[in-house]
């Protein structure tokens, strides 16, 4: 059996804790090793201070290349935006797992910034701004150019706060279904219009084999 890659992506601020911690009362995903940067941090001292940053970044890292020389399953959290993921990715795929992406994100950065100060403020890490805004065109661009080869990637609006991210389309291998009941925001068009893709509006309601979080993707 192929080894799986869950990863859920999107921009600082977006949710991406949330989204996870929805996933992993699924059965399918709560039997998986799941490696969240922010966890390590903050077991390792102040998640605020850069030299913390760094150290779990550099432990998240190494675990997930001990896991895929291992070619084990496992799952990531990330805000996608640096090269190296996307490369991390296709060296995944070449290695023969099967890749599925959560990726959620909101309607400006404005939201992101706004949701990252009150993480701060409630003793959380904290994200310049300058990075907030940088980051959240960047995730989008690569989450539209690995689209068309990883096996299958949902989109999830996040934009309402105290709501549950609200999935709104969803692909595989590049050929996208989008939701008829809901329109679809200006972040997820831009990914599901990228040029090697192929939208197929339809409704979510009638294909739940893996659109839906709620059944484990096949």
């Amino acid at each position: 059996m192929r080894p799986i890659l869950t990863v859920i992506a999107g921009p600082n601020g977006s949710g991406k804790s949330f989204l996870t911690a929805i996933l992993r009362r699924q059965s399918w995903f709560s039997r998986t090793p799941f490696l969240n940067p922010d966890d390590i941090a903050a077991r390792l001292g102040d998640p605020g201070e850069l030299e913390v940053i760094l150290q779990a970044a550099r432990e998240a890292e190494a675990q997930r290349e001990y896991w895929l020389a291992e070619c084990r399953s496992f799952a990531f959290e990330t805000v996608f935006s640096a090269l190296d993921k996307v490369a991390f990715l296709r060296r995944a795929r070449d290695a023969g797992y099967r890749i599925r992406i959560f990726f959620l994100s909101t309607g400006n950065p404005e939201i992101n910034a706004a949701r990252v100060a009150r993480r701060v403020m409630a003793g959380g890490h904290d994200v310049p701004i300058t990075k907030i805004i940088s980051r959240y065109g960047k995730s989008h661009v690569q989450a539209a150019q690995v689209a068309p080869w990883v096996d299958r990637m949902y989109l999830f609006d996040n934009a309402v706060d105290g709501e549950t991210p609200v999935l709104c389309a969803w692909s595989a291998m590049g050929q996208w279904q989008v939701r008829r009941d809901k329109t679809l925001p200006v972040w997820a068009t831009s990914i599901v219009t990228h040029p090697s893709a192929s939208p197929q509006p339809t409704e979510a309601q009638n294909h739940r084999g893996f659109e839906h979080p709620d059944a484990e993707p096949r």
